[in-house]
């Protein structure tokens, strides 16, 4: 399958089965987080895998938004390891994290596993729940599984170029 058509046929799944993921599918979507760009190549990020009744039991105390998924990913950044530049953006670990998911839904979805991007979620209580160190700063999770629902209809509808392309400025 090509790039192209992988971005194209991702959604967000919000209904999954409860067949857990093998451990090969697990070792390639983490593979492709681990090999994200990064600023200054410091690669801060940090991937939490949480699939046991009692770590998913966790992930329901800290978001409403796993969606029956038998595999979520805590991604977090360690923010001292990050690259900084106060004068452009304080903390490139966001931006990292944000490559980083989005390599590992990409990934997914050429090997047929669905996935959920999910930034609704607490992260007090993540902090809490799964004992995490100072140094690491929640990004958001990525839940993943075997999809029991298809795309909604809303999946297809996007911006025509001519809507969001700006050219030269304003």
């Amino acid at each position: 399958m090509d790039i192209m058509q992988v971005m194209k046929d991702r959604y967000s799944c919000r209904k999954f089965t409860d067949e857990q993921l093998t451990d090969d599918e697990l070792h390639a979507i983490l593979e492709a987080g681990r090999i994200a760009p990064s600023a200054c190549n410091n690669q801060p990020w940090r991937f939490i895998v949480l699939q046991s009744v009692d770590e998913l039991a966790k992930v329901d105390e800290c978001s409403k938004c796993r969606y029956g998924a038998q595999t979520a990913i805590l991604v977090c950044f360690d923010k001292d390891e990050s690259a900084k530049n106060p004068d452009v953006t304080p903390d490139y670990g966001w931006i990292d994290c944000g490559l980083a998911i989005m390599q590992m839904a990409l990934e997914a979805e050429s090997i047929g596993i669905a996935s959920c991007i999910v930034g609704a979620y607490q992260p007090a209580v993540a902090r809490e729940v799964f004992n995490l160190p100072d140094n690491l700063v929640t990004y958001q999770f990525l839940m993943l599984g075997h999809a029991e629902a298809v795309p909604g209809p809303m999946h297809e509808r996007r911006h025509s170029l001519d809507e969001i392309v700006i050219r030269g400025g304003f």
